[in-house]
């Protein structure tokens, strides 16, 4: 198993042990007035000179961290920045109660450190308690190796990057180590209060946008690091799977995102997660008013010392540079010690670690500032030495490879350096140069530690443990493509890959077979293939050949890797090529022979309809198509065409053939029905009278199909009854369409023997008759159930409203009509007098005396019908006898008659005489105002002499009673 770096612990997360973190609210310890979480921070400067770096430049740091967590200032640009609402202050608290600056100052060649071994040793030198205060170590140089990864024959390595920690057990450790400040330190801020970085090396999981990946929901997946701020990078598609709605652009400009120093940025699901670390797992930074000087007189403490690598024995002189105050207190390790004077001197006559503590102060004690050194006492010897590369493979006879360790020990003359492995090697002596150089012959984990003397006084590091990957070659093959070549070969194109580190040699050979090569009935295919060029390590090779297999139609081939093919079943391994893993070695593929398949592969059209047929051909590339019969095709050498369907019923079968561009043909069919689309169907739309024995017949003819015609010669037949019966009789004569009409529907007009029964049946294309005799065609069609059609006949009449009405003499009446079975054409009304007109329909009529009018209409076809009114008249006094007429003929006055009003309801006897008393007219029980119970002037057929004549009329009233009226009238010519 891989081991991992220092860095790459931390990169990973494993450095210490994870917490569960529940994401819940709780109310901060410390916040400023605007609601921030305020963390209170130390800078411990790490360096040859660490007076060189001013206070100044320490909270012109941490200003720099606050801008870039409130995303103010510089960082105020990038567009998905948040204000997390954390900031970050120097300590004007101490440890011990009293006034500080946050700043400490160590002299020490530990400022160019290596992080995998020097570590412990680096921070052993200064650490405030770190559940109190969030330590910085601020150094020259760090040496370490991170994201390592090896491709292709390379490795490639980051080196030198901070690093912070996050845990919550107190360690002495837990901080951060930087040479760098500005995006860098607010990138190692956001690790110190939990957050990882936005990529995980080599992986898109996102399932669960709270647990995979840097467990922050609104950071999008990404698997690299950032290349640069401005570069569009989108290393994974798994986005959508958990977290967003759609494919979101790596956060290169992410302070986690190690783009560099353009970063700008946290969001606020990562705000969120350090809000929450700092109010449960490091809660304890934010008590105790660690950003205000316990007490108001503007007192610093510090002092410095003339040695700083002492050795036992050593006199140290301490000098306070301490401003504001006016008494001194010295300690060691707690204990009073020396006089109230600014300066200081002690023998350290063992070798240990003291702490010596300054605190100033003036009158009042209890208002102080303090400041503290860790002096580290030992022989004077420091062994160190750091890595050149931290992890390589090697292995005797297949890939040598090795590290350089360079020696950095302080105060040594000589060296051993130590090593054992997980192998065998036990710890021994490897080598007592200055530096170590050496090849790995054998795999395996290793640990070397250097041991540095003066000849009286030695120095152990720590054990740096690296690992040493086995190279050797681990080969597979995959088939990428493969394809029917010239009918009986196949061409393979193929890649060979190596997992492991040292190369696949030129001529290591891949043989192909037929079928599985582990059974006995596989045959090897020729030639067998021999790499054309190396194959780097962890890298991949693509090659080409051509087999012969010397029959068509082989749809499966079997690819083995470093195999000589000397035998079936194949036993590897069998060739000088040693590997680490053979069970990689066999890749296969099938179903690659050339193939065209028709879509559809059969289908069901109506006359008219068009179909897209497509050729879907492969694999590889089309050289031609060719579509057979090119009947009712738009195109033959084309990989679609279009088929449009003749209006007939016929099966038509198409076959496209398709030639690939290494000479493979195949070929497919479609199978086309048109089957039978027409379906007729008759409506009688209305029926009308015509002469004096037919029908005149108004019908439509339909073709249900959709893009159907009414074609020539297609019958309907005409009943007086349901033709499924036996009293139906025929309507001659039989109807028959003279042309093919386009229409799916067409009105037609035809003359028919006149129905008694009162109704009309029509069957068009009727079924199973006997049509000999009878012009036209019968076709068929998809149903006959929907040929017949029946409409009630309704006789063609007239009638007059009033049909008998009375009305006072020389008033007028409105006379309407209304007609069935039919519209008139033609209106004639007699008698004409006192009509408004003799030929519409709705004439007025003012009669002078009681009138029958009749009203004779026709059709457009001949067919004709009447109708009578009757009007009758009374006069407006109860009784008006006229004293004289001329019967001239001229329409007035003609006739001598009695007028009566409504009270009069008959004339019992009207009888006229000229003046020798001879009667000259006469009539009984007749009705008044109607003159044709007058007197026209004629005696015996002869017009009557002009004179007086003497009347007597006897008229009976309705209401009983009955009066004899009398007296003369004069005839004049």
């Amino acid at each position: 198993m891989q081991q991992l770096t220092f860095v790459e612990q931390f990169i990973h997360g494993k450095l210490f042990p994870c917490l569960l973190l529940l994401f819940f609210s709780t109310p901060s310890h410390a916040q400023n007035n605007s609601g921030n979480l305020v963390v209170p921070v130390v800078i411990h400067i790490i360096s040859e000179n660490p007076d060189s770096i001013t206070d100044q430049q320490m909270m012109d740091a941490i200003a720099d961290l606050n801008a870039a967590f409130a995303h103010t200032g510089p960082y105020a640009a990038g567009p998905d920045g948040f204000n997390t609402g954390i900031r970050f202050c120097l300590a004007n608290r101490g440890p011990d109660g009293g006034n500080t600056t946050g700043i400490t100052r160590t002299r020490s060649v530990l400022s160019n450190f290596d992080s995998d071994l020097e570590n412990n040793r680096l921070k052993n030198l200064v650490s405030w308690n770190t559940r109190a205060y969030c330590n910085i170590w601020y150094v020259a140089g760090i040496k370490n190796e991170y994201l390592t990864r090896f491709s292709c024959g390379s490795w490639s390595r980051r080196n030198d990057i901070g690093y912070g920690t996050f845990d919550s057990t107190g360690d002495f450790r837990d901080g951060i180590v930087t040479k760098d400040f500005g995006s860098s330190l607010a990138s190692l801020m956001g690790s110190w209060l939990g957050l990882k970085y936005t990529f995980v090396p080599g992986s898109c999981t996102n399932n669960n946008c709270n647990t995979d990946g840097d467990g922050v929901c609104d950071t999008p997946p990404a698997s690299v690091p950032g290349s640069s701020c401005t570069a569009v990078q989108n290393s994974c598609s798994s986005d959508t799977l958990s977290g967003f709605t759609r494919d979101m652009p790596d956060l290169t400009s992410n302070f986690m995102s190690l783009s560099g120093p353009c970063t700008n940025a946290f969001t606020a699901g990562q705000a969120a997660k350090m809000r929450n670390n700092l109010n449960t797992v490091r809660n304890t930074l934010l008590s105790g008013n660690r950003c205000d000087a316990p007490c108001a007189e503007n007192i610093t403490a510090r002092f410095t010392r003339d040695n700083w690598s002492p050795k036992t024995g050593d006199l140290i002189n301490f000098t306070s540079v301490s401003a504001g105050g006016s008494n001194y207190q010295w300690s060691l390790n707690g204990v009073v010690a020396g006089t109230n004077s600014p300066n200081f001197s002690m023998v350290f006559p063992s070798a240990g670690k003291f702490t010596v503590t300054l605190k100033v102060y003036n009158a009042n004690p209890g208002c102080f500032a303090s400041y503290s050194d860790e002096i580290i006492v030992n022989c004077g010897v420091m062994a160190r030495f750091t890595p050149g590369v931290r992890e390589i493979a090697s292995k005797d006879s297949i890939l040598l490879d090795s590290i350089l360790f360079s020696n950095r020990s302080v105060n040594a003359t000589a060296y051993q350096w130590w090593m054992s492995n997980d192998k065998g090697m036990a710890p021994q002596v490897v080598s007592t140069e200055y530096n170590y150089d050496q090849s790995y012959k054998i795999p395996g984990s290793y640990s070397i530690w250097l041991i540095a003397t003066n000849g009286t006084c030695s120095d152990t590091t720590e054990k740096f443990n690296f690992p040493v990957y086995d190279p050797t070659v681990d080969g597979a093959v995959s088939l990428y493509d493969v394809q029917c070549y010239q009918e009986t070969k196949i061409i393979a194109t193929f890649n060979v890959c190596d997992g492991g580190y040292a190369p696949i040699p030129t001529g290591t050979p891949v043989t192909f077979y037929d079928a599985d090569p582990r059974n006995s009935d596989a045959h090897k295919l020729s030639p067998v293939f021999y790499t054309t060029a190396p194959v780097a390590g962890s890298c991949c090779g693509s090659f080409t050949t051509i087999l012969n297999v010397n029959k068509p139609g082989l749809n499966q081939l079997f690819a083995v890797f470093n195999d000589n093919g000397n035998a079936i079943p194949i036993k590897l391994p069998n060739t000088n090529l040693p590997e680490l893993n053979y069970a990689n070695n066999m890749g296969s593929r099938s179903n690659f022979q050339f193939r065209v398949a028709a879509v559809p592969d059969s289908a069901t059209l109506l006359p008219g309809d068009t179909l897209l047929l497509s050729a879907k051909a492969g694999p590889g590339i089309v050289s031609s198509y060719n579509w057979s019969n090119a009947q009712d095709l738009s195109c033959t050498a084309c990989d679609s065409t279009f088929f449009i369907a003749e209006y007939k019923v016929y099966n038509s079968t198409k076959e496209i053939t398709a030639t690939s561009s290494y000479g493979c043909a195949d070929s497919s069919f479609t199978v086309l029905h048109i089957p039978l689309a027409d379906d007729y169907q008759v409506t009688l739309d209305h029926l009308d009278c015509a002469g004096t024995d037919s029908l005149h017949v108004a019908f439509t003819i339909c073709n249900q199909f959709k893009r159907g015609s009414v074609p020539k010669g297609l019958r309907v037949f005409f009943y007086d009854a349901d033709p499924s019966g036996t009293d139906a009789h025929l309507l001659e004569p039989v109807f028959s369409t003279a042309e093919t009409n386009p229409v799916r529907c067409a009105p037609y007009e035809f003359f028919i023997n006149r129905s008694t029964t009162g109704h009309v049946f029509a069957v068009v294309n009727e079924k199973g008759l006997n049509n000999a005799g009878y012009p036209g065609i019968f076709y068929d069609e998809v149903s006959f159930d929907n040929n017949q059609d029946t409409i009630p006949l309704t006789p063609f009449v007239v009638t007059i409203t009033p049909a008998d009405t009375t009305i006072s003499r020389l008033t007028s009446v409105h006379l309407f009509t209304e007609f069935s079975g039919g519209q008139p054409t033609s209106y004639k009304w007699e008698p004409v007098q006192f009509l408004s007109c003799s030929d519409c329909p709705d004439p007025v009529a003012t009669p002078d005396k009681r009138t029958a009018y009749q009203l004779t209409v026709q059709n457009a076809y001949a067919c004709t019908a009447t109708g009578t009114t009757y009007i009758k008249i009374f006069s407006g006094g109860r009784v008006n006898i006229p004293n004289g007429f001329s019967p001239n003929n001229d329409g007035r006055n003609d006739v001598f008659y009695i007028l009566g009003g409504e009270e009069v309801k008959m004339l019992k006897d009207f009888s006229i005489f000229n003046r020798w008393g001879q009667k000259v007219f006469q009539v009984q029980n007749a009705e008044a105002n109607d003159p044709k119970f007058g007197w026209s002037g004629y005696l015996n057929g002869k017009p009557a002499d002009t004179g007086t004549y003497v009347y007597f009329v006897r008229i009976a009233f309705t209401d009983g009673t009955e009066q004899l009226f009398k007296g003369t009238v004069t005839l004049i010519r």
